[in-house]
């Protein structure tokens, strides 16, 4: 019949029976058809294919062993001519070979051959059967999604599109107005809608998948062929998400807890003769055998959480940027103040993107090391620099957040970082306890230590004569029992007033440049 739009390549069986018509694209298509079907295919299995002779060969003997009547091959999609590889391999193997006009739709051949076979009445199930069928093995590919998105839009005779509900394209196929049926999506704002724009023909819908949506849309220049498997290619891909989405974050739930679990290990302490072994459980997190590491201490700023939605955004723009990373989330305890551990290579780009991770974040980065057995002690020195970090920024609004490295601490903040005992603090505060009867004293001391031990700086501070700073010095060491000329008082009095001398400094460097 003129209007099916066949043209024979290869019939070296003009006369065989004919029971059905079905279009397929999958890999393995023989084990679905019943002697005697037509096959209906746009080629997109023998597309990019590094070895086309072989793969047009297989899919020769698998239609020859399945007993199929024919092989029809629609122009116009992926291919503008049929493949000399497949119209060889069709001869080998004796299977009729047919070509369907690029304007013609599968539907129509479809429609026409199964209505004259002794089931029409269930073609309309068959074809949601195959469809179905189809769409589903996308799933063992590398790239499932793109994989689904090129099945569809091949079964549409069209184009197919996702987008995030942002507007962002996830994935399209096809040479469909891609731009347009966003826009479309956009003016309608409506769960389901059939709409054209120019000669297209277009069908969406907008869907919930883990939290985030989406809208997906299908298009082609043949209404009747949307008219007829829309719907089924609408419901199945929606499923068929939903199907990916959940194994994609099934398998990202497992992976992030090895990830977890590996640190974790590396953090309670490793032997030496281990070493080996903990690198290769690091390679397939990206982490090369050897390259210094560094650990990582975060604490969220002013008794924040961190939230599953921060974490998410943490772990996908480390692996946007290629930065290898292991990650543990803590805090969910009363006692724990929220945060994260981690480690990351020793890079500019590693550290680069952990410094662009500070938003509301004090940030303790250790020294470097290429020795595993290390990382608990690497991991107190970033603690240390956290915990020195959320000093400097937890008092101060509107603080964006902080990176210290262990390697710039110098050693009398590295020393008071330490001191975690009540004790230790007490030691302290009674070294210091007979100025605290005296505040203009005290003030005094702490405005003189904190620029530099420089009279006239400290005068002009606090706005007073020369004299009157060296008389309350003099008169601050000798109720401590010295003299400011020994470095062991001075030392002493840096310790016990380092907070209060490192925001004296920093209030006067700001005031200077206001």
């Amino acid at each position: 019949m003129r209007s099916l739009g066949l043209h024979a390549e290869v019939l070296p069986h003009p006369e065989i029976e004919v029971s059905g018509a079905h279009t397929s694209e999958i890999h393995d298509p023989g084990r679905w058809f019943d002697p005697g079907n037509i096959m209906l295919t746009t080629g997109l299995r023998l597309q990019g294919e590094q070895d086309l002779e072989a793969a047009a060969a297989g899919l020769a003997a698998a239609l020859r062993r399945a007993r199929v009547s024919a092989l029809c091959f629609g122009l116009g999609i992926y291919f503008e001519a049929v493949p000399v590889e497949l119209i060889e391999a069709c001869q080998r193997a004796d299977v009729n070979l047919l070509t369907v006009a690029r304007d013609v739709p599968f539907s129509h051949v479809e429609k026409y051959v199964n209505a004259l076979g002794p089931a029409a009445e269930d073609y309309g199930m068959k074809r949601a059967m195959w469809l179905t069928n189809d769409l589903l093995d996308s799933i063992a590919s590398d790239q499932p999604i793109a994989s689904l998105i090129q099945r569809v839009a091949a079964n549409c005779r069209g184009a197919a599109m996702l987008y995030e509900d942002t507007g962002k394209l996830v994935e399209s196929s096809g040479d469909g107005p891609v731009h347009l049926v966003l826009q479309a999506i956009t003016n309608h704002g409506v769960h389901y809608e059939k709409i054209s724009i120019g000669r297209w023909q277009v069908m969406y819908r907008t869907i919930v998948m883990r939290g985030r949506g989406y809208h997906l849309a299908i298009a082609s220049r043949n209404e009747q062929v949307l008219g007829e498997v829309g719907d089924i290619l609408l419901d199945t891909t929606q499923k068929m998400l939903g199907a990916i989405k959940g194994l994609q974050h099934l398998d990202a739930s497992r992976r992030r807890h090895e990830n977890s679990q590996l640190l974790t290990s590396l953090q309670d302490g490793i032997e030496v003769s281990r070493e080996l072994r903990y690198w290769e459980l690091l390679q397939p997190f990206g982490f090369e055998a050897y390259q210094p590491v560094r650990s990582v201490a975060a604490v969220v700023l002013h008794e924040g959480s961190l939230g599953p939605r921060r974490v998410e955004t943490l772990l996908s723009s480390a692996q946007r940027a290629g930065v290898p990373l292991l990650f543990a989330e803590n805090g969910r305890s009363n006692d724990i103040r929220a945060g994260f551990n981690a480690l990351i290579p020793d890079t500019k780009q590693a550290v680069g993107w952990l410094a662009e991770q500070r938003e509301n974040l004090a940030i303790g980065l250790g020294e470097a090391s290429g020795s595993l057995s290390r990382i608990p002690e690497l991991l107190r020195g970033a603690e240390l620099a956290a915990k020195v970090a959320l000093r400097d920024t937890e008092h101060e609004p509107g603080t964006e957040g902080l990176l210290l490295r262990a390697d710039d601490l110098d050693p009398a903040t590295w020393m008071l970082a330490r001191v975690d005992s009540p004790l230790d603090r007490q030691r302290l505060v009674r070294f210091i306890a007979p100025l605290r009867e005296e505040p203009e004293l005290e003030e005094t001391l702490i405005a003189y230590l904190a620029l530099d031990q420089d009279i006239s700086r400290a005068a002009a501070a606090l706005f007073v004569h020369q004299n009157t700073v060296r008389y309350r010095i003099k008169k601050a060491a000798e109720l401590l029992g010295g003299s400011m000329a020994e470095v062991r008082l001075v030392a002493s009095l840096y310790l016990s007033y380092e907070r209060q001398i490192t925001e004296t400094r920093n209030r006067q460097r700001t005031d200077k440049y206001k």
